[in-house]
């Protein structure tokens, strides 16, 4: 995959890590913890999809 779809996929998957921070801290009344996790969940798929693990070759 080239440099700058790698890029545009991590800019990309911001969108999702900062919706869902959000909808867990209103869920959770202000707590840091499920944020923390999602955040990490997010960068472990971002990881994963940009390593090319999904690549049909």
């Amino acid at each position: 995959m080239e440099v700058p779809r790698k890029i545009g996929i991590g800019i990309l998957m911001i969108v999702p890590a900062f919706v869902g921070a959000g909808a867990l801290w209103d869920l959770f009344h202000g707590s840091w913890l499920p944020v923390f996790g999602w955040i990490i969940l997010m960068v472990l798929c971002t990881g994963v999809i940009v390593s090319d693990k999904f690549s049909r070759a």
